[in-house]
């Protein structure tokens, strides 16, 4: 009997056992999370311990390697901040310059952050500054600890992480080993190697129990590209060509075949670079109608061909005797080959160099002073300006609608039966569509990016190298358009302040007038302030600056080389630029050239129409094209 109660009493332990649930199995995206806020835990431990180390008087490079630990810890928390709390991100690692508030343009917002105490302690403790040091550093605290507190109540989904990760290694690629946020200290090369290392880390957390063939890839890669950044002798010798194309390059490859086989989707909204990109120098990774405001979207083929016949019809002026063409040709990269572009009678200095129109649909601002957003509104400035086009929108639609041929090509272009689709709006809109379709991503450099090795020479690499290094050009020139458009979400387009002289002689050399955005909002800051044009095309755009004041490239780089303005005499306190002589020798300015002039590339925009449609008078005549186009 006893033998029967002990075999039912280990039968009802039996299903006990099987009825109790096993433990789930934790996810990738709890892990994730898990970590980022560990890192944020550990940021703020980081800038605390600064903060202490500095309050209790330690010597000076004893608090410099605080701050780069701090700067490390940061770097590790920095994909994640940067895709969720950019404002956090910005007060914590922002350039070090002030800024004009938005709403109100009186009030100035001073710089906060990493990049700011960089520069009181390095290369050595400012001790005239102290108190603004000790200030820093407690804002640097407060911002941490923001973080961290934030960091534990964002809701993570795979596909953000993904995209974050990416967007990371884009950073990386455009802004960090060129030195943007390291510019003092220069060590953006080791920071990027952490960076590198914490994405792999968040990555494994994904691996499979069973191995796959795209995760051993991508270890394989995150170590190698580690690898290469930590064995650089210098920043200033760091290979960056190497890097990009031999690194970066499959390392966002692996990175796509990794979320692929996990099956989870990628992002799909309208943003400039696609997240699914491999690389930064297809066109295919771009969508220009990220730039464009909703009423113009998209970009279509019929808006595009209706646009660039109004951009050579001379129509468009009073007077039918000059076109857009007039001052943007094709042939000059669409400039004039003018110091500054003559006005309506032909008289010279009261405008401004006409920049060119390739790539600038990739920006968010329009005008050396960036007075306008969009596209549309430039092409109404234009029209509009007594001593541009001095036209008028309204008499320009009147005559349009008196053109078959016009007609047709609006209705197709709008989708309009009827000729109410030849309106002032829709012209603004075809204008700036043709535009925005002036995006050839095909010059040398392009494909040697691509794979292809022999597109550039050796000499062009080292310039490349140097203009993303040495030279600090990319620090403002950012991949892959080389302008002033901010990466990697390519929502901002900077200006510089870098005093330009009036005139090219360094003798008693003097600022050049034209205050540029100054005219805005009168903010002392932003006094001489102009936008960051696209070096694309810039060996065909000469002469160079909003003035034209320089003839050559050779004379640009000299006047950089100095220091910008400071450099020649100039002295401005709200100058941006570094004022520090960039010490390049000639065979490095050489290269630089080299390196500017594989960003040649006219694909498919240097023809003109073979004609205009006719515009027919009110009186039957067939209205005569007075001017070039």
């Amino acid at each position: 009997m006893n033998h029967i109660k002990l075999f039912i009493v280990l039968i009802c332990l039996s299903l006990c056992s099987c009825s109790e649930k096993k433990p789930e199995q934790e996810s990738p995206l709890s892990k994730v999370k898990k970590r980022y806020v560990h890192n944020a835990i550990m940021l703020d431990s980081a800038v605390t311990t600064l903060q202490r180390a500095y309050n209790e008087g330690q010597q000076e490079l004893t608090l410099q390697q605080f701050f780069l630990k701090a700067r490390g810890a940061y770097k590790r928390v920095e994909h994640f901040a940067e895709y969720y709390n950019p404002a956090t991100a910005c007060s914590l690692n922002g350039a070090a310059i002030d800024k004009v508030e938005e709403e109100d343009p009186t009030k100035i917002i001073p710089p906060e952050g990493f990049q700011v105490v960089e520069e009181l302690m390095f290369p050595h403790i400012d001790t005239a500054r102290q108190s603004e040091l000790r200030h820093q550093i407690a804002m640097l605290v407060s911002n941490a600890q923001r973080l961290r507190k934030v960091s534990e109540t964002i809701e993570l989904t795979d596909s953000h992480v993904f995209d974050a990760l990416k967007l990371q290694i884009v950073r990386i690629t455009t802004l960090g080993i060129v030195g943007f946020d390291s510019p003092i200290a220069s060590y953006s090369l080791e920071e990027s190697a952490v960076s590198l290392e914490e994405i792999q880390k968040t990555i494994e957390l994904y691996a499979p129990n069973k191995g796959l063939t795209a995760f051993t890839e991508i270890n394989h890669g995150f170590t190698r590209t580690q690898l290469f950044l930590k064995q650089a002798q210098s920043f200033d010798e760091f290979d960056r060509v190497d890097f990009i194309t031999a690194y970066i390059t499959p390392l966002l490859k692996s990175l796509h075949s990794v979320q692929s086989s996990l099956n989870i989707q990628y992002k799909k909204d309208l943003r400039a670079l696609s997240a699914q990109t491999n690389s930064l120098f297809e066109i295919g990774s771009w969508d220009v109608n990220f730039f464009a405001p909703n009423y113009a979207r998209p970009l279509t083929k019929e808006k595009i061909e209706l646009g660039k016949l109004l951009f050579f019809d001379p129509i468009l002026s009073k007077n039918t005797d000059r076109s857009c063409a007039s001052c943007h040709q094709p042939e000059r990269g669409f400039t004039d080959g003018l110091p500054t572009s003559r006005t309506m009678n032909g008289s010279e200095g009261k405008l401004r160099n006409a920049p060119t129109m390739l790539f600038a649909g990739m920006q968010n601002s329009a005008f050396y002073d960036q007075h306008v957003m969009y596209l549309e509104d430039q092409a109404t400035g234009v029209i509009t300006n007594q001593i541009e086009m001095h036209g008028s929108l309204k008499e320009v639609v009147e005559k349009l609608k008196n053109s078959e041929e016009y007609l047709e090509l609006f209705r197709k272009a709008f989708g309009n039966n009827k000729d109410g689709s030849v309106t002032d709006w829709n012209i603004r809109v075809a204008l700036a569509s043709f535009v925005r379709s002036l995006t050839p991503m095909n010059a040398p450099f392009d494909r040697f990016m691509k794979g292809d090795a022999a597109a550039i020479s050796s000499e062009a690499k080292q310039g490349f190298n140097l203009f993303s290094g040495k030279a600090k050009c990319a620090t403002c020139h950012f991949m892959p358009f080389f302008n002033g458009t901010v990466p990697p979400h390519f929502t901002e387009t900077e200006a510089e302040v870098i005093g330009v002289p009036s005139k090219s002689d360094t003798i008693n050399t003097a600022i050049d007038p034209d205050v540029g955005k100054f005219t805005l909002n009168n903010a002392e800051i932003e006094k001489f302030a102009f936008k960051t044009p696209t070096l694309r095309n810039i060996a065909l755009t000469a002469p160079y600056m909003h003035n034209g004041v320089y003839k050559t490239l050779e004379q640009v780089i000299d006047f950089y080389n100095r220091g910008g303005g400071e450099g020649i005499g100039i002295h401005l306190q709200n100058q941006t630029l570094p004022p520090d002589k960039l010490n390049l020798t000639e065979k490095e300015k050489s290269a630089l050239i080299s390196f500017l002039k594989t960003l040649t590339d006219t694909t498919g925009t240097t023809s003109r129409p073979f004609r205009l449609p006719e515009i027919i008078s009110a009186h039957g005549k067939i209205r005569q094209v007075g001017g070039r186009y």
